[in-house]
């Protein structure tokens, strides 16, 4: 079996994005939020180093905020930006590290194509959240009808065994036919996010920049992929 593992991560610890919300950021923000939406309880899940969550709190103070990594870390820098709110380390593969039925909207940004098997973690998602409430998971979603499990290492590591993970690109066919089943989801769309500019190459490989492509600008990394960045939307009954 080829071995994997996912040590991308670090970079948020050296990074400092804060007061420079991603316009992902933005674009979700948007979505998600009412402006009348207060006294929510509102999760990150696979939070990172919190600058999510900082922009949120930001946008929307009047709402209990809390974040969920698996990385100790990443978590330990985000209290220090975002002390009002909550943290816990965990999983998003963990059904236990969340109470049943618990918070109005649920977060997954930039992190399901981590993993080789998407259907988990959407489960786990609706577990958590609230009768009527909301997920958005944020990050690529193929247009076609194909799954692309993806591992990589950088070149000066190619004497070693050790494949990266993170770059797995589900299909909105498999996702929807997943979520149709579902009899907890009362409807769902996709929407496709494109960056307002444009994005220089940088020194990373891996780090995305943008290109254009049939009069968009469409992100791309050295991976050689294209990154069809979309957000989903479920709402559950």
């Amino acid at each position: 079996k080829m071995k994997t593992a996912r040590t991308h991560d670090q970079l948020y610890l050296k990074e400092n994005r804060y007061n420079e919300p991603k316009e992902m950021f933005k674009f979700i923000e948007k979505r998600a939020f009412k402006k009348n939406t207060i006294d929510k309880k509102i999760c990150d899940f696979g939070c990172a180093a919190g600058e999510f969550l900082f922009y949120l709190k930001k946008k929307k103070p009047k709402n209990e905020y809390k974040g969920i990594d698996i990385r100790r870390d990443l978590l330990n820098k985000a209290k220090q930006y975002i002390p009002e709110a909550s943290f816990k380390r965990g999983s998003v593969l963990n059904k236990k590290i969340s109470k049943k039925n618990f918070f109005d909207i649920s977060f997954l940004v930039g992190v399901h194509p981590i993993f080789d098997d998407f259907e988990k973690c959407f489960s786990n998602l609706i577990y958590w959240t609230k009768p009527r409430g909301e997920i958005f998971i944020c990050d690529m979603f193929n247009p076609d009808p194909v799954d692309v499990i993806i591992k990589y290492r950088l070149s000066k590591n190619y004497k070693k065994s050790t494949f990266e993970n993170g770059w797995n690109i589900f299909s909105k066919s498999s996702v929807s036919s997943f979520l149709k089943k579902n009899k907890e989801v009362k409807s769902f769309n996709f929407e496709e996010f494109e960056m307002p500019f444009h994005i220089k190459r940088q020194r990373d490989p891996v780090r995305s920049w943008t290109v254009n492509l049939n009069k968009k600008k469409i992100m791309v990394n050295g991976l050689s992929i294209i990154q069809p960045q979309t957000l989903l939307k479920i709402k559950l009954k």
